[in-house]
């Protein structure tokens, strides 16, 4: 009986430590690391990104992204990297304001992205403004997918929001490494403030 008692305690502990991670914990998760600090060309926004990150502006072919920049980790030396994306947009949705942008982006992720498990959904306050978010993971148990935190701010013109997006691969170090990720979307800041 014993022997039955420790089995099943063991098989809980480890289901439970199977559980993906949340926003929240990865925002709380401690994690130290060099930073630098970047601007987008035109000043519009700011925010710190891991150092020696290779980073560039984007410029977009689709009339709603207005401007944005990707940057990059080099590459581990699984072949696998980490990614953050910023870009300024002009709604998708019909609705201008940033709850429907949010449900807008929330269904497009349900209805065409069926590789994609939506962990969670909603409003988040780990940034200084109100903000939403859709963190999904890859359907496959392929080490390396990719795990994507998006974030939806506004803007400062009436339908234009940001999107702010972190996406680390499914590794070993998937918790450090999007915990440096979520940390480094925290410092975003809109210098554009018209």
């Amino acid at each position: 009986m014993k022997f039955i008692n420790k089995f099943i305690i063991l098989i809980l502990i480890v289901s439970c430590s199977n559980k993906p991670n949340t926003l929240e914990q990865y925002a709380n998760y401690p994690v130290k690391f060099a930073k630098q600090k970047i601007t987008h060309p035109n000043n519009d926004f700011s925010l710190f990104i891991p150092m020696n990150w290779e980073w560039k502006s984007d410029g977009y072919e689709n009339d709603n992204i207005l401007l944005g920049i990707e940057a990059n980790s080099k590459q581990y030396e699984n072949g696998f990297s980490d990614l953050i994306s910023i870009q300024k947009i002009k709604s998708f949705g019909e609705k201008k304001d940033l709850k429907s942008e949010f449900e807008y982006c929330l269904n497009v992720v349900e209805n065409n992205f069926g590789d994609k498990t939506i962990l969670e959904s909603g409003l988040t306050k780990i940034l200084d403004k109100e903000a939403y978010f859709i963190h999904t993971v890859s359907n496959t148990e392929t080490y390396g997918e990719a795990e994507i935190i998006s974030l939806i701010v506004e803007g400062n013109n009436k339908g234009e929001f940001y999107n702010l997006n972190a996406v680390a691969s499914k590794t070993t170090d998937l918790k450090k490494n999007m915990a440096v990720l979520i940390n480094c979307l925290k410092t975003f800041e809109n210098l554009n403030n018209e």
